[in-house]
């Protein structure tokens, strides 16, 4: 089995899929995320990654969640390599 590389949201390109493995957050900043329905093994896809600036947005599921340059600083995901 080959190694996972754990690394922050933000990090991933567009188009690229992944399953969180971390949410690093505080209490308020887990809930927050699990109400929108992103939650440890969540799979998701990347639709436009903000251009180092400003917001992320992702797949998951049929939803698209826009999450903030900090938020995805504190999700930690496993990256699909069978894309």
């Amino acid at each position: 089995m080959e190694d996972l590389e754990v690394k922050p949201l933000f990090m991933l390109e567009i188009g690229r899929q992944a399953r969180v493995v971390a949410l690093e957050g505080g209490r308020e900043f887990r809930s927050r995320l699990v109400a929108m329905g992103l939650n440890v093994g969540s799979e998701i896809r990347v639709v436009n990654n903000g251009n180092q600036t400003g917001p992320t947005l992702v797949a998951l599921g049929n939803s698209r969640l826009a999450l903030g340059r900090g938020m995805t600083q504190k999700i930690f995901v496993v990256e699909d390599n069978r894309q």
